[in-house]
């Protein structure tokens, strides 16, 4: 019911702004060897039958990522110069932010003289950020210009030149970078984060406005930024406008509420970067954020790793890393990730309900409910957990304990509101389904009230009383209606054909019921009621088939042997 908690994105507002996105995705892909690398696929396959390689491929291949970056170690050991399984160790080692190996396997490759850019700017960073400027520059002299390193590596240089306090040649490098065509939000954010560093808060300022000229990936971080100068020089008005500017576009955003309380109470930090090492880690943090806009996970979960390595308490790197891993079913390396997520930090709300959603996938509901109930009393004010709770064991079928969270949630309503209609219809859902009719139509009904012709809530309700052979009349127009509504969804149209077949039409019904089974084909319930339709007007050997069929999608045990029954003895109901 409650959609899960996303990171602001969307694509650029113009045409112009598509096609930069999808340049800069070209150049994050390009100019290293980094997706080679990390796809097995990709990368010439070792021949010698090492157990510990196999065991590594296969621990990459089911993404459990620090068990395949342990068996390359291990495999290493018997083929230390082998340059496959040394690039491949080399990013499971960045991806499971074992650094220490990454360093090893980094520092052999330059003796083999096979070291990459990617190799070389990961070097770079460990001078770095040791603020061995001197020796890193020419390391990063050594990181080739191709794709994304032609932004990189003026950024790093400005970064150092800042830090140095050398603003004149800061300036020049990133007006000079700045001159250039290519990944123009982009370079704009960072130019004005190093910019502020140096205290030339006008040239920030500028560049803050440019980048907010279109949505894209680095919108948020862009305003949170921007809010947090304006604040900074006294204009909170000016500050408060655009964050409520910007929350009307993105209602639910956690991260920009947080920043506008804090502004409220006084509390919203001076500076989105005060130091180079948080500054050359949002330069990554960046770059992997682009990158999820298309789902290309495996490069973004290195540049994520490189920007924790200059950045350790980075939390939101965390929480995208927390993401990749959930979407890989990488589950023990996102809670890992996530749960480097502290109290004080403000995407701890956001990280722990990940958390509960995590633990619930791998079957422990129980964990998952205790960590929204300790939630719940750190965040009194927070009552859609209520509501996530109740989704949860709506899901595991524990349905008398999602009543009791839904009512907790539709309590805390007051007067309900148009928005509220989903929690009724839920709760409806739930109540029906543990047998307790009366009030689970009190619900439907309310829903309706609330959101009148709600296509899900006019099926559901129409459905179960054509089922319980009740308001048939009424039933009937609600579903003609629902699927006027959404002609393309196979339940609805699925629902209005079993109420013309309970109705007796079974001719009509036959005709609407093939097209729910052409638009919803894997859904048992449906190919049943096409085979009871099927079987009363005579077409016994197609319901048969039809039955069949029905028995393959594995329907609900309490249906397997009456649809068996069925197969051998016809529908002796009809």
């Amino acid at each position: 019911m409650f959609d899960r908690i996303k990171t602001i994105g969307g694509g650029a507002t113009r045409t112009t702004g598509r096609w930069a996105r999808i340049a800069l995705l070209t150049a994050l892909l390009s100019g290293s060897s980094m997706v080679a690398q990390a796809n097995v696929d990709q990368v010439e396959e070792d021949k010698k039958p090492y157990g510990a390689y196999l065991a590594g491929l296969h621990a990459r291949a089911t993404m459990d990522i620090g068990a395949a970056a342990d068996y390359h170690q291990q495999a290493l050991e018997l083929d230390p110069d082998n340059l496959s399984l040394l690039a491949r160790t080399f990013s499971l080692c960045i991806a499971d932010g074992q650094y220490d190996c990454a360093s090893r396997v980094a520092d052999h490759l330059v003796e083999l003289d096979r070291a990459d850019s990617l190799i070389r700017l990961y070097q770079f960073l460990e001078l770095a950020r040791d603020k061995r400027f001197k020796k890193a520059r020419e390391y990063l002299e050594q990181v080739g210009d191709a794709g994304v390193y032609s932004l990189f590596k003026p950024l790093f240089s400005a970064w150092m030149a800042a830090e140095d306090g050398d603003e004149k040649q800061a300036s020049a490098v990133l007006e000079e970078l700045l001159q250039k065509d290519s990944f123009r939000d982009f370079k704009k954010f960072h130019a004005a984060l190093i910019y502020e560093f140096t205290g030339n808060d006008a040239r920030a300022e500028e560049l803050y406005v440019d980048a907010l000229g279109s949505l894209g990936a680095l919108t948020l971080r862009t305003v949170e930024a921007y809010g947090m100068l304006l604040a900074r020089e006294g204009r909170e008005d000016a500050a408060r406008e655009l964050f409520l500017n910007y929350l009307e576009k993105a209602p639910d955003n956690e991260t920009l509420k947080l920043r506008l309380d804090q502004l409220e109470k006084g509390k919203l930090a001076k500076h989105h970067i005060d130091n180079y090492r948080d500054g050359m880690a949002e330069i990554f943090y960046s770059a992997a954020t682009f990158l999820m806009q298309d789902n290309i996970r495996t490069p973004a979960t290195l540049y994520l790793r490189y920007g924790k390595y200059m950045r350790k308490d980075f939390p939101e790197a965390d929480f995208l890393l927390g993401q990749i891993f959930e979407i890989d079913e990488y589950y023990d390396g996102a809670l890992e990730v996530l749960q480097n997520i502290k109290k004080k930090d403000h995407l701890y709300y956001q990280s722990r309900m990940q958390q509960a959603w995590i633990y619930e996938k791998i079957g422990e509901l129980d964990k998952a409910v205790a960590m929204l109930r300790d939630l719940a009393r750190e965040f009194p004010d927070k009552h859609q957990l209520f509501g996530v709770m109740g989704d949860l064991y709506r899901m595991n079928n524990r349905f008398a304990e999602a009543a009791d969270a839904y009512d907790k949630l539709i309590k805390s309503f007051g007067e309900p509101e148009e928005k509220h209609w989903a929690a009724f219809y839920t709760r409806g859902i739930v109540l029906e389904r543990e047998q307790r009719w009366d009030e689970a139509e009190k619900d439907f009904l309310k829903a309706l009230e609330l959101r009148p012709d709600q296509p899900q809530v006019l099926n559901y309700l129409a459905y179960s009383w054509v089922d319980r052979g009740i308001n048939v009349d009424k039933a009937r127009a609600m579903l003609e209606k629902a699927v006027e509504l959404r002609p393309h969804d196979g339940y609805i149209v699925d629902s209005l054909g079993w109420a013309l077949f309970k109705m007796g039409e079974h001719g009509r019904a036959v005709e609407v019921l093939e097209k729910a089974v052409m638009l919803q084909a894997d859904d048992w319930a449906i190919n049943d009621h096409l085979g009871d339709a099927y079987w009363a007007v005579g077409r016994k050997n197609e319901a048969r088939f039809q039955w069949r069929h029905a028995l393959s999608l594995n329907p609900d045990d309490e249906k397997v042997s009456e649809i068996k029954n069925k197969i051998k003895h016809g529908n002796s109901s009809r």
